[in-house]
């Protein structure tokens, strides 16, 4: 009896697709077929008006704090600083890393930011080589002081598009959260068999990575429509897509902020959880 494998298990993502007939529906643009008439998969700007939506709806989770456009990434064997002078810093960028006296490092001898990279948040160090835990070091929005090279590096900065640092004299770890970004929708140029130009093909097959999103997302493609044919709409459209990314925001990042854990309280009633005494309480 011939074995079924079972199915490849994924993420309970919405489909593009489902999105778009639902922006097609709010459009009145789905009376003739849910295909639409005027924002169907084939014309050329459906997909730009997409990824407009798309982006729009990333940086607006993305300012609320939303925790899956925070991410991680490991940069080992950072070289050692070549150069004592209290003025020169080292650079780091998403091609290459410079060393303080313009020696530049690229892939694969060292690795750079991730793709999907838009800013360093946090930033830990750990000498390489070692098993010990990162250590944070702070931001320094004003400037990076001069000093002299350490260590380590005593502090970061962030400005034209790539991160500096005063150098440290030991080769270096690294582990940055930072803010991220996912990628837009691909579009498919078709061509026929006879090399005859097609219009674009919207992927509407591609999965949307966030869960719950196909009304925050088609509320955003409206505003776009809506926006080109300066429509009165767009504000209202604009108004419920942010509703409806507060939705996606409280129904995942804000519950599991707002947790509280169960525990009962000791018999002797004077620790609490940390086994330290309360102070004078006496329950």
């Amino acid at each position: 009896m011939p074995q079924i494998p079972p199915p490849t298990p994924s993420a309970p993502y919405p489909v593009l697709e489902t999105v778009l007939n639902l922006a097609r529906t709010r459009l009145n643009d789905a009376i003739a077929s849910i295909g639409g008439e005027i924002l169907t998969d084939s014309q050329p700007f459906t997909a730009t008006m997409v990824n407009a939506a798309w982006r729009r709806l990333q940086a607006y989770l993305s300012n609320l704090g939303y925790s899956k456009y925070k991410r991680k990434f490991w940069a080992y064997g950072i070289p050692a600083v070549d150069s004592t002078d209290p003025s020169q810093q080292t650079m780091w960028t998403w091609t290459q890393y410079t060393n303080a006296s313009g020696v530049v490092y690229a892939p694969p001898v060292v690795p750079v930011f991730p793709a999907d990279f838009i800013a360093p948040l946090v930033v830990k160090q750990r000498p390489t080589g070692t098993n010990q835990v990162f250590h944070q070091f702070p931001s320094a929005p004003d400037g990076l002081p001069e000093g002299m090279k350490r260590p380590w590096n005593w502090a970061w900065e962030w400005k034209n598009d790539a991160m500096y640092m005063p150098g440290s004299t030991y080769s270096m770890d690294f582990e940055i959260e930072y803010a991220a970004y996912d990628y837009d929708f691909l579009v498919t140029n078709n061509v026929l068999g006879d090399s005859t130009q097609v219009p674009p093909i919207t992927p509407a097959n591609m999965a949307v990575p966030i869960m719950r999103s196909e009304s925050a997302l088609a509320n955003y493609i409206c505003a776009e429509c809506a926006q080109g044919r300066t429509d009165a709409d767009t504000a209202v459209f604009i108004g419920e897509a942010e509703k409806d990314a507060k939705l996606i925001m409280n129904n995942s990042d804000v519950k599991l902020k707002q947790r509280r854990p169960v525990q009962r309280k000791a018999y002797s009633g004077r620790r609490n959880t940390n086994g330290q005494l309360w102070g004078n309480a006496g329950y």
